[in-house]
């Protein structure tokens, strides 16, 4: 990369439209620095094993041999007889409706993970340098900035879910908070850019919604009641079309109207964030030690990062020379400082602790909001917004402080970026992205298994739903993807699934039907039935007439008479 000081002879013209994409190299090649290369192959499956991963990819692969129907996603071969939808499964509805038209001509084995995450990171360089040119003319200095973005350990955990890693989505409403407006055209203009945030952030995730949505009002309202660029009509307009289309798109997408809930046994604040957690590394720092912490709390990760907290602590330094043009920006901001302070709230959930001692219980005062609040079971989550706003007034008070000693203030940047780098164990370690292999079936007798068999259905179903007898089971984690994955290799249906969002009586009642199936004899010839080891005895009674064999490791039992893979069952392991 050219230094800083060469870049800052570009002409402005020419830097404000090729700036951002030099950000977006730059988040791409920080990307492949910390070993992304090889997810960059869609037909490469064999790091997407484990974890949120598989059930990801499971649910694309399931969706795009589907038909088309409402709601948009719909996934009718997963947790048969049931439905669920590509939301569900957090597999990106937005990228799967995309791709789907195209299904036929891709290869079997596809994931877009891996893009998707090169993506983000591009995306984020390219939202970083936006910032950065509200705060300081200086295209060097801006690609610094930007780079502390793009290395944000808070970026980088969440690596592990790839929906959840859209954070240039609220670098992006932090950039129209501060991007200067002229007139009511240009208050118009930033409105439909948030509008856009917004229905983007809606088919990504619905957790990046409220985050993208809460930042939309505090804008609106600044529009509104600060700058005065809007009237009160205006305003409410805006804010009613922003909501409309949100509500809307998760119609479309089956969000809401379909009786989904939570699993009965997580609620709000399950996985909050502590209050400590900003300089909480979690093993994301060779320099600094990790802090104690509740389970659960690695969803409220909010690690400000070393270069950033080199920062703050050069700023504290010397307050009074900045604090009053801190006071004064965040009196000018002060609803998008409130919204911010709503979302800590929601982050530490009604049990706030710090470095995971509980000191304050919220939970009698916020009863009558727990029904609002429930969904929220990941509410950590929500100190993203704290975090990249610290960043931001962090980099907006440095370059400001020293604005006008230009080789200092690019000095305290490179700094930073360099500890940022340096301090980052991914980096040397290289293998955030090397997941685990697809997890799929091997036995070569899983290839006579032919159109005749329409269902795979695991006894008890493979469903996450805890504190239900019903589908108490002891199959492997992964077992639902391994069968999930013959049944789509097959064109098959299957009863289990790992699930954000269910609707609870629906899964009991099916589990239900089928025990009573398998206890009154009841067997499907177009049905390859995968028994839980506690289970067999009910599958090997003589009247049952089954054919049972071991697979994989799986007992694997089918009503059928006659087929080749029957007959690969018989001469195969017995249970």
């Amino acid at each position: 990369m050219e230094s800083p000081a060469v870049i800052e002879n570009v002409s402005p013209a020419s830097w404000a439209r090729w700036g951002p994409w030099l950000g977006a190299v730059l988040g791409i090649l920080w990307y492949l620095l910390l070993g992304g290369g090889g997810t960059l192959d869609p037909t490469n499956l064999d790091w997407v094993g484990g974890g949120d991963h598989e059930q990801h990819v499971l649910g694309w692969l399931h969706f795009r041999n589907g038909p088309w129907r409402f709601p948009l996603g719909s996934t009718d071969s997963l947790v048969y007889p049931l439905s669920t939808s590509v939301g569900f499964t957090d597999s990106n509805p937005w990228v799967s409706l995309a791709l789907k038209p195209f299904s036929r001509w891709l290869p079997r084995d596809f994931q877009f993970i891996g893009p998707w995450f090169a993506l983000c990171f591009a995306l984020q360089g390219w939202m970083g340098v936006k910032l950065m040119q509200c705060l300081t003319p200086g295209p060097g200095k801006q690609l610094l900035g930007a780079s502390l973005f793009i290395m944000s350990p808070v970026l980088l955990a969440r690596s592990g879910h790839d929906t959840l890693c859209a954070h240039w989505l609220l670098l992006g409403l932090l950039w129209l908070h501060l991007r200067p407006r002229a007139d009511s055209r240009a208050a118009w203009r930033d409105v439909g850019g948030a509008l856009v945030l917004n229905v983007l952030a809606a088919g990504i995730h619905p957790y990046l919604v409220v985050m993208v949505f809460a930042l939309t009002v505090a804008l609106l309202y600044t529009l509104v009641t600060r700058e005065r660029l809007l009237s009160w009509r205006a305003g409410g307009l805006a804010l009613a079309g922003v909501l409309g289309a949100v509500g809307l798109l998760f119609v479309l997408f089956g969000y809401v109207g379909q009786g989904v809930g939570l699993a009965p046994e997580l609620s709000f604040g399950d996985f909050s964030a502590d209050v400590l957690t900003l300089f909480n590394p979690q093993g994301m720092s060779k320099l600094l030690p990790d802090l104690p912490m509740r389970p659960g709390q690695y969803e409220g990760f909010g690690y400000l990062g070393t270069g950033g907290l080199a920062l703050a602590l050069v700023l504290l330094l010397q307050p009074s020379r900045w604090w009053p043009h801190a006071k004064e920006g965040l009196r000018a901001r002060r609803p998008l400082v409130l919204v911010v302070l709503a979302l800590t709230l929601l982050a530490l959930s009604t049990l706030v602790t710090v470095a995971g001692h509980k000191v304050l219980s919220l939970r009698g005062v916020t009863q009558a909001l727990l029904p609002v609040l429930a969904p929220f079971r990941a509410s950590g989550r929500f100190i993203w917004v704290l975090d990249y706003a610290l960043l931001t007034g962090l980099l907006a008070l440095v370059t400001w402080r020293w604005r006008q000693r230009p080789r200092v203030l690019t000095g305290l940047l490179l700094g930073a970026v360099l500890l940022q780098l340096l301090d980052t164990t991914d980096v040397w370690w290289r293998g955030r992205f090397d997941g685990a292999p697809w997890p799929r079936l091997t036995a070569p007798e899983w290839e006579q298994v032919d159109p005749t068999y329409r269902h795979v259905v695991l006894f008890p179903p493979a469903i996450p739903f805890r504190g239900e007898p019903c589908v108490a089971q002891s199959f492997p984690l992964n077992a639902y993807v391994r069968f999930g994955d013959l049944a789509y290799r097959k064109g098959m249906t299957t009863n289990s699934a790992y699930l954000a969002r269910f609707d609870a009586a629906k899964v009991r009642a099916a589990c239900e039907a089928l025990r009573d199936d398998v206890r009154d004899g009841r067997f499907a010839t177009d049905t390859l039935y995968v028994v839980d080891a506690k289970e067999v005895s009910a599958f090997q009674r003589p009247e049952a007439g089954l054919t049972c064999g071991v697979l994989d490791g799986y007992t694997v039992c089918v009503a059928a008479k006659e087929g080749r893979f029957r007959e690969a069952l018989m001469h195969g392991e017995r249970p």
